[in-house]
């Protein structure tokens, strides 16, 4: 993925890395969108009824409605590793929308957990930023190749200790 740029970049602040949710997250809303539409089609399907498709197609316009709200919120969380700092834009409902961030100078430790068969198979987990002052300071979950992702973090240029050159 390219980002050239983001609302809250800083002068001279350059992206090093940015991530996403793992698509496979997306998932569950398939899932129960599908769902929704044979819901929607069960009076066709038992009983016959004449009226039976104008229902299936309110469900599955309901279900489309769903895949597009969570496909939003998919699109518009992201994680950005920058030449200061770890951003985190988080969309959590369609009209809430949090930003957090740490400074690379305050990272003292970042792990990453992938917890079960799905997050093992497409290579996708969580990631933990941890600070001295906070237990965990920034938490990204479902990030593709969470070892990929803890690395970059670690090798970062503003590390404290990290020699200048």
């Amino acid at each position: 993925m390219v980002i050239d740029s983001f609302d809250g970049q800083r002068e001279n602040e350059e992206i090093v890395a940015a991530w996403r949710q793992h698509p496979w997250v997306m998932a569950r809303a398939a899932f129960l969108a599908i769902i929704i539409i044979l819901i929607g089609s069960l009076p066709w399907a038992l009983f016959s009824v004449s009226w039976g498709w104008q229902v299936t197609l309110f469900f599955a316009a309901i279900a489309g409605l769903y895949l597009l709200a969570n496909l939003y919120l998919w699109l518009n969380t992201i994680y950005f590793l920058t030449s200061e700092r770890i951003f985190a834009i988080r969309q959590k409902q369609l009209l809430v929308r949090t930003n957090n961030e740490v400074p690379l100078v305050n990272i003292q430790n970042v792990s990453h957990t992938k917890k079960g068969l799905w997050q093992m198979l497409f290579d996708y987990g969580t990631v933990e930023v941890e600070t001295s002052g906070a237990k965990t300071a920034l938490r990204m979950p479902n990030v593709t190749c969470p070892y990929q992702a803890q690395q970059k973090i670690l090798s970062s240029e503003k590390r404290p200790g990290k020699a200048d050159g």
